[in-house]
């Protein structure tokens, strides 16, 4: 095989789709997609909907405010600020101590020596 006639081969094949493509004249014969489109549009168009009585209905409630509040209520967070507060000026208070008793110790030892 020459390569003239591979090409010659080729541009017979290419016209000859071109002939076949040219003779189609429904485009939907071409894409299928479009073809399965048009039959549904058809089966749509024989169901006659419009005879059709039916009442429509929601599948989603209306929005509405909760009935009891999420969190803590208040005074359950008065309580335990009051509680964490009294640790606190407890601790603060022991701590004062605790470094008083140790100057006044330092003092007493500096004393006895």
């Amino acid at each position: 095989m020459t390569p003239i006639f591979l090409f010659l081969s080729v541009q017979t094949g290419i016209e000859r789709k071109l002939e076949i493509e040219k003779a189609v004249t429904d485009v939907a014969e071409l894409n299928g997609e479009l073809r399965n489109r048009q039959y549904l549009v058809e089966q749509l168009t024989k169901a006659h909907v419009n005879d059709v009585n039916f009442t429509p209905f929601k599948y989603q409630l209306s929005p509405s405010l909760p009935v009891k509040k999420d969190g803590p209520g208040k005074a359950i967070i008065v309580i335990l600020s009051a509680l964490i507060g009294g640790m606190v000026a407890c601790g603060g208070v022991l701590l004062r101590y605790a470094m008083a008793s140790r100057k006044q110790d330092a003092m007493m030892a500096d004393h006895l020596v």
